[in-house]
């Protein structure tokens, strides 16, 4: 991968050439939306990727993105990230990191993001922990220090995994959205939509908001 990216940098100029323009497009949304009424919110979601790739990691400069963002959904789930953090591994494993050993290539890019976790961190049959959540919220939250722009943590509540793969419990809930407003968080967004959440796990989000004397 760096041999190909010292000899064809190009490769490099292309890729931020796509994040520019997203942040363009960001931009002309953001001022069109305000034109027509200045007081609606307008923020963006933050793809899962940002907790995995170093690479998208380093594409999402907060400070930037505050200049045209109210709020910032950045993707912390949870439940379902051990899964998701499995499935890019077996991605970028057989791709850009080819020539990596498995085992390197799942300590390499757990590394920059400390968290712990319910199971040894080659398991993908485990979701990632409320601490994984704080830490994140945590990051996002010092990036956006001194900015106007809100963090609102997507914590996600019974996204489908696999029969065998962590599912989402009461106390899960509850301990995510705790962590997330204890790093600083300004709201959370329970994701990813409401038709797939089981009740009690969604009282768990409300436990936790009662716990913190927010509600």
């Amino acid at each position: 991968m760096w041999r190909l990216l010292l000899r064809y940098p190009e490769l490099l100029a292309w890729e931020m050439l796509w994040t520019d323009s997203l942040r363009e497009t960001y931009a002309a949304m953001y001022k069109k939306v305000k034109e027509i009424k200045p007081s609606i919110g307008v923020g963006w979601h933050i793809w899962h990727n940002n907790s995995f790739s170093p690479i998208y990691r380093a594409e999402q400069d907060l400070t930037e993105l505050s200049k045209y963002s109210d709020f910032l959904k950045m993707v912390m789930y949870h439940n379902c990230g051990g899964e998701r953090l499995a499935s890019y591994i077996g991605s970028v494993g057989g791709t850009i990191y080819g020539d990596v050993p498995h085992k390197s290539c799942w300590t390499s890019t757990t590394a920059f993001w400390t968290t712990s976790r319910k199971k040894p961190v080659g398991d993908p049959r485990t979701g990632l922990s409320a601490d994984y959540v704080y830490r994140e919220a945590k990051r996002a939250r010092e990036a956006l220090n001194g900015t106007r722009t809100q963090l609102w943590p997507g914590i996600d509540i019974d996204i489908p995994t696999n029969a065998n793969s962590s599912k989402s419990t009461p106390a899960g809930t509850r301990d995510a959205v705790m962590a997330a407003f204890r790093a600083g968080s300004d709201g959370v967004i329970l994701s990813r939509k409401y038709s797939e959440m089981k009740l009690a796990n969604l009282a768990g989000a409300g436990a936790a908001i009662r716990q913190l004397g927010l509600g």
